[in-house]
């Protein structure tokens, strides 16, 4: 939700549920005497209003640290506890304010006893449980209709991705050089041949439908980049040398379809491959993160390029509201690091 729009929800609902939450306290202090004057009625709720808003501000504030704390909704029922904890003793002091404002301005002639207050207190809780109901219920509301949003902004960018990938990655300039190598091992190694077209055909068939899920599983992205890794590797030989260390335990773990792709056509693109100097491509697993990294030895030639893969991956990550994709450069290695997320 919008700052403004959660400002605008925030105001409406202490609005709407304040005045009754200082009536019904009021009464359980006072007892019938709140009620019998219109006077009366006007200045104890005046008291117990600037006293009440007061404390709801800190409630609103005090709300909002929590949904920082524990944002996400697997902690939903942690937080809840925890804050109707801390909103029970603050509708303490709120009643014990009002019961010390009452007996020290000698508001309707009230005495400051244990039963009253102990009557407000428990008014107060009702209060208190009502309004967080309430509370949750919005904020619920809100954060569904903002999830729905994401998830549209992240189609868009899926559908962007593949636009992209057709254009870019699936383009006839790849296509041109499959077929080369695939011309040339029928001359030369038929067998091989076979094994090509097969291979050629998972990495086109996956390139087409990456679109349809927002995560897969590491397996999965594995099993694609070791036919993406063949068709290169036929193409360039001993020049392109990939390495692949994936812990076993990590593989149901999840990640945006076509990263893997993305990042190691980024590194063929612009880096030297070639038998006496290897690009050396690492794939490997540490510490709940998928670690992508190369030598690097860049063209001589400046290789036009928008960035569209690694621009790619930042936007999925930053839509799915995942940890933050790391990019490192040193002075010979280029280094990604991908966060994992775990498959619930």
């Amino acid at each position: 939700m919008q700052p403004k729009l959660q400002t605008r929800t925030a105001l409406l609902l202490m609005a709407v549920l304040l005045p009754p939450t200082v009536v019904v306290i009021n009464y359980f202090i006072l007892g019938s005497v709140y009620f019998s004057s219109l006077k009366n009625f006007g200045v104890a709720s005046t008291v117990a209003f600037f006293i009440v808003v007061g404390i709801w501000i800190l409630q609103g504030r005090l709300a909002g640290k929590m949904l920082q704390m524990y944002p996400s909704y697997q902690d939903t029922l942690k937080r809840v506890v925890l804050f109707s904890i801390i909103n029970l003793l603050i509708v303490t002091m709120i009643v014990t304010l009002m019961c010390l404002a009452f007996d020290l301005l000698n508001i309707l002639n009230y005495e400051f006893t244990v039963k009253t207050w102990l009557s407000g207190l428990m008014a107060g809780a009702i209060c208190t449980i009502v309004n967080q109901a309430v509370y949750e219920t919005n904020t619920s509301f809100s954060r569904i209709e903002a999830s729905q949003l994401e998830t549209e902004q992240l189609k868009k960018a899926q559908l962007q991705t593949q636009f992209d990938l057709l254009k870019e990655q699936v383009n006839p300039h790849f296509l041109f050089n499959s077929l080369n190598s695939l011309s040339s091992l029928i001359a030369t190694h038929p067998d091989k041949a076979e094994e090509f077209v097969e291979e050629m055909s998972r990495v086109y068939r996956y390139l087409l439908r990456s679109n349809e899920e927002q995560l897969t599983t590491l397996q999965k992205e594995i099993d694609f980049i070791k036919s993406y890794n063949m068709l290169l590797t036929t193409r360039f030989g001993i020049g392109f040398q990939p390495v692949i260390r994936i812990e076993e335990k990590m593989k149901d773990w999840l990640l945006p379809p076509m990263t893997l792709q993305l990042l190691v056509e980024n590194a063929v693109k612009h880096n030297i491959v070639d038998p006496d100097t290897p690009l050396k491509v690492q794939l490997y697993t540490q510490d709940e993160k998928l670690v992508v990294s190369n030598n690097l030895q860049k063209k001589n030639k400046t290789v036009v390029s928008n960035k569209v893969g690694l621009s790619n991956i930042l936007s999925k990550y930053e839509l799915l509201n995942y940890p933050e994709v790391e990019i490192k450069e040193t002075v010979d290695e280029f280094i990604v690091v991908l966060p994992l997320i775990k498959n619930m």
